[in-house]
């Protein structure tokens, strides 16, 4: 039998960790060490939060690296590791030039769209705002494109009715801890071979704050996969009574309406009007309150048909 394929990992968010867990758990690889973002300060107390791979990466005894920029000061510490192949998954910062040459067998990445569709930094939001119907997860040798590497392997996945970000990412995650062992051996016992990435090259921008605004005269099916979308965060948003509304889940109605109109009905739900049918509001977020299901947002605040909605 070959002697383990040795690799440094490199990962940041919660879509990285059950990649990491896999490949800790593969007999033909061995995690060297494992590189992520450092601590920032979050919540309302500000206290420094480690990255869920940084977690991971302590409960597991590996050796961590956080450095702050992957500046040329990093090549000794990654001359030490001496790594085969490094992987990637979900790291969230920009890989150099002298990085990607540092391992006999480069970078593999692991994306979470079928590439080339949804390259760039938010391919599971774009792939529900675009309406998809399948998406998967593509292992890629990393270059100095954006993510326009050839391609070692994809897996497939559908994308259900009442997908949103968090839910398609948890297993798309699943998927790439199922595959990235197989991969990754396979990648350097020359059994796979990279190949160019076929197809219409499509691009994820990242999510900005002002798309998050809900504007009433797109259709309702478009704002709903909105919604989707931007669940758990950064959450879709308009504006009620001079105040920020967060829509967290919301169905599609095909009553013809007013945009940005709010409409009650019999049953004590409420919809809002959009350029094409409605939008029915199922759970709602006011600014500075928590979470809750329409009925009890139409009890406490009361709203009137014929208020309206907006973006700020």
């Amino acid at each position: 039998m070959p002697p383990p394929v040795r690799l440094l990992f490199l990962g940041t968010s919660e879509f990285a960790v059950p990649v990491l867990g896999a490949l800790c758990s593969g007999p033909s690889v061995e995690v060297a060490g494992v590189v992520t973002r450092p601590a920032r300060p979050a919540g309302r107390g500000r206290n420094l939060r480690q990255p869920p791979v940084a977690l991971e990466a302590m409960a597991r005894g590996l050796p961590l690296h956080q450095p702050e920029k992957l500046r040329r000061s990093f090549r000794e510490t990654l001359g030490g590791i001496a790594p085969d192949v490094m992987v990637s998954a979900a790291y969230g910062a920009y890989l150099p030039e002298w990085l990607l040459e540092s391992a006999r067998l480069g970078v593999v990445n692991v994306h979470p769209s079928l590439l080339p569709r949804h390259r760039g930094a938010a391919p599971v939001a774009r792939t529900i705002i675009s309406g998809d119907l399948e998406t998967g997860v593509t292992f890629m040798l990393t270059d100095s494109g954006w993510d326009t590497g050839p391609v070692l392997g994809v897996v497939t996945a559908g994308v259900r009715p009442d997908d949103t970000a968090g839910s398609l990412e948890r297993r798309l995650s699943g998927l790439a801890a199922g595959n990235v062992t197989g991969i990754v051996a396979g990648y350097a016992s020359g059994e796979i071979c990279p190949v160019p990435q076929q197809g219409e090259a499509t691009y994820a921008e990242k999510i900005t704050p002002d798309e998050t605004w809900l504007d009433w005269t797109e259709s309702a099916g478009l704002l709903e996969r909105l919604v989707r979308a931007y669940q758990p965060a950064p959450g879709a948003r308009t504006l009620y009574r001079g105040r920020t509304l967060k829509i967290h889940s919301a169905s599609v109605c095909d009553l013809v309406s007013e945009p940005g109109m709010l409409y009650l009905s019999d049953d004590g739900g409420l919809s809002v009007g959009c350029g094409q049918g409605r939008l029915t509001l199922l759970e709602v977020q006011p600014e500075g309150g928590r979470t809750m299901g329409i009925d009890a947002f139409v009890r406490g605040y009361r709203p009137v048909e014929g208020e309206a909605c907006g973006k700020r």
